[in-house]
């Protein structure tokens, strides 16, 4: 199951052992080994608290994405928010060559 070996893989990152994760999250160190050995599921809202956690998304935490980072909007600046809009608008051939013009901009 993708979300046992996620959420080991995303609280060993961390450098975090299974207590400190518990403390943190405010359970047993037995809830969070029951997560990561498949023994319990997690609540919506504690899969909320891991994300937030970990610093990821619950998407990634439940393997619907392979983006591990987070980014909100309330982050974006107006004018990023804005290149994103057009941006999403646009055919994916458009995206590509723009996607691999910034790439160009990194070196």
């Amino acid at each position: 199951m993708i979300f046992i070996e996620r959420l080991k893989q995303l609280r060993e990152a961390k450098n975090l052992t299974q207590l400190r994760l518990a403390m943190e999250l405010n359970v047993s160190q037995e809830t969070i080994s029951g997560y990561e050995i498949g023994k319990a599921v997690p609540p919506a809202e504690m899969l909320v608290k891991l994300a937030d956690t970990l610093d990821t998304s619950v998407d990634y935490i439940l393997g619907r994405t392979n983006i591990k980072s987070t980014l909100r909007a309330s982050e974006l600046s107006e004018q990023e928010a804005e290149i994103l809009t057009i941006l999403r608008k646009q055919p994916e051939d458009k995206r590509i060559f723009v996607f691999d013009l910034i790439k160009g901009l990194e070196k």
